[in-house]
């Protein structure tokens, strides 16, 4: 067994899962490479994980990630570095540092504080976060372009992969709200 296999074999969520799905890391390990899911992609795995052996949602996810990372299978989002980002972004009508604005309103509820630094150039618009957990939150608006600009909301640095769906599902809800709100007209 791989280094990368033992670490991902054993972590702290072993007992839990094993008590929990009746099946420990090793046995989903196993399952999965009789499945070659290695050809498989995140959600394909889950899928069968859920559907097919019955895993529960959170413990399928886990193996997912977990299996992944031990046989070298880069993650959606996954960075150079091992870390990962995850980023929502909008083609919205308004002027640039209106919409800068929004988008650092909405980014500041998941940041949790004022950004670090706010640039508010034409060729550089952007708000900076660097949160207590280490990961990094952006809001960035690109250039006016026939009216519209590009607005995107960033979170990088992110270690657990596990973290990604739900901050993915926090960052469209923020460019969503940003694309609603009538201030940046």
């Amino acid at each position: 067994m791989s280094p990368a296999t033992r670490r991902a074999a054993a972590g702290p969520t072993d007992a839990k899962l094993a008590a929990r799905s009746g099946r420990g890391v090793a046995e989903w390990f196993e399952i999965l490479d009789a499945e070659a899911a290695t050809r498989l992609s995140h959600a394909q795995i889950v899928d069968l994980l859920v559907e097919v052996y019955e895993a529960p949602d959170w413990g399928a996810e886990s193996v997912a990630v977990r299996y992944q990372q031990a046989h070298g299978i880069a993650l959606p989002g996954q960075q150079p570095d091992g870390t990962f980002a995850v980023a929502a972004s909008r083609s919205i009508r308004g002027a640039q540092t209106d919409l800068l604005d929004s988008a650092i309103a909405e980014a500041a509820t998941i940041g949790g504080a004022a950004p670090a630094e706010v640039h508010r150039q034409p060729e550089r618009c952007v708000a900076v976060w660097l949160l207590e957990s280490g990961d990094r939150l952006e809001a960035r608006v690109g250039a006016s372009r026939e009216g519209r600009c590009a607005v995107t909301i960033e979170e990088s640095r992110i270690r657990l992969p596990e973290r990604v769906p739900e901050l993915r599902r926090r960052l469209e809800h923020a460019i969503e709200r940003v694309a609603a709100d009538p201030a940046k007209r």
